[in-house]
Order: structure tokens, then sequence, then C-alpha cells
């Protein structure tokens, strides 16, 4: 081993599994927003790669769907066909920060789409709130804000809700 570690200059990008790409589409872009950097496909993937179509139909499958939330990494949403959605833990989770005068309108609109949701909560220092819920594949997501003036339940999130 040398005595210095290589100069990691940031994340590239996130995974998370998903099993179907246009419900990912759906939750991700048009519910929170992000912006769809590319969809890779398998008309895409193919278009590229025909000598690869039995990755494309693998549960391991090279497709995905990029996508970002303002100056972030990119989220990359890989499809696994056969993975199921499984029982919420509180960690690992993505946590997006959101302006404090926003977070109400987040959680208005998450209701608005039936997505369940525990929060807002507080873990930090006063001002803190933390909203949780989970995508449809059950991979579970984080509002977090400093400086949110509403009322918050102390203590850490209760996925089993989710």
């Amino acid at each position: 081993m040398t005595d210095t570690a290589p100069a990691v200059e940031g994340f590239a990008h996130i995974t998370l599994p998903v099993h179907d790409l246009e419900v990912a589409e759906r939750f991700y872009v048009e519910l929170l927003g992000a912006k769809r950097v590319r969809k890779f496909d398998r008309e895409t993937f193919l278009r590229f790669r025909p000598d690869r179509a039995h990755e494309a139909d693998a549960n391991n499958s090279p497709l995905h769907l990029a996508v970002k939330f303002g100056n972030a990494v990119e989220l990359h949403l890989f499809l696994q066909k056969g993975r199921s959605r499984p029982v919420p833990a509180p960690h690992p989770h993505l946590a997006m920060e959101v302006n404090p005068q926003d977070l109400d309108t987040c959680i208005a609109r998450l209701k608005q789409a039936n997505v369940k949701l525990d929060g807002p909560r507080r873990l930090g220092p006063p001002g803190h709130a933390s909203v949780y819920f989970a995508d449809p594949f059950g991979n579970v997501l984080e509002f977090v804000t400093m400086g949110y003036r509403g009322p918050v339940a102390d203590g850490p999130p209760d996925v089993s809700v989710l």
C-alpha cells in the first residue's frame, strides 16, 4: 500500500435499482422534478449494441434512466427486472436538499400522488427537518432542509409506514 490515497474528485453518479423505466421516469421526472438526462431503453441499447441483445433482457440489465436534480451528480435508475419491492430500511437512502419554504409543497405533492411518507422529523439542530418516503421500487428517499419553521416530530424515521 502506498503512503497517500489517490485524489478522489467526487461521485460520478449514484445508482438505484428499478423494475420499470416508465414508472421510474414518471416518479423521478414528473413527480419529483428531476431533469431527464438520457434514457437508455431497449431500443436505444440495441441500436448501439445489437450483438448484446441478451443483456437487455437479463435481470441485471444495462438499461437505465439517468436523471439529475439541480447541480447534483446524476442518478442512474437501472432496470432490474427480477427485483421485487423490498421492505424499506432506513439506510441506505438518498437525501435531497430542498429550500425550507418548499418543504410543505414537497409534502403536499407527495400526498397528492398517494406516496406514503414519514415526517417532517428533526434529527439535527433546531430548524432541521426531514421527510422520508419510498419510490415505487422501495428505494428510501428523503427531503431534508435547514431553517424549517413548521411543526416537526423528534426522532428517527419510521420507515415501516412507507
